[in-house]
């Protein structure tokens, strides 16, 4: 589902990943990583790997930082990461998704991209 951008990303997944970003102080701030990342890896969008660094690393020496590495990783998975990361803050933290999102959270998963589900994650045939 990429256009071929210099990125490897569309400009319209760019987009909603700015979205993310300009709220991304609020996001670091609230957002506990070792709450999330048991649902991210359920949607395969995180791996072992990428859950062990962001709750484990000791370069990530607060809460903030650990998130941030979150957001950072998520935004490489282009389109799934930021559908899975919706998902997530519309099950844990309800005010977040409202903020990033301006809706009010509806609890039915993968609204977003209209794929196959598997257990509220967003799969791809």
């Amino acid at each position: 589902m990429e256009n071929g951008t210099s990125s490897g990303m569309s400009d319209d997944v760019e987009a909603l990943w700015e979205t993310v970003e300009s709220k991304r102080y609020e996001l670091c701030r609230t957002i506990s990583p070792a709450k999330l990342t048991p649902y991210l890896r359920q949607c395969k969008v995180l791996d072992e790997q990428d859950e062990d660094e962001i709750l484990n690393s000791m370069l990530l020496v607060s809460k903030a930082n650990r998130t941030s590495r979150l957001l950072d990783i998520l935004h490489t998975k282009g389109e799934r990461g930021y559908v899975a990361f919706l998902e997530s803050l519309e099950f844990y933290y309800t005010d977040l998704y409202k903020l990033v999102t301006g809706k009010e959270p509806t609890r039915r998963f993968s609204t977003i991209v209209g794929k196959k589900q598997t257990f509220g994650c967003s799969t791809y045939a």
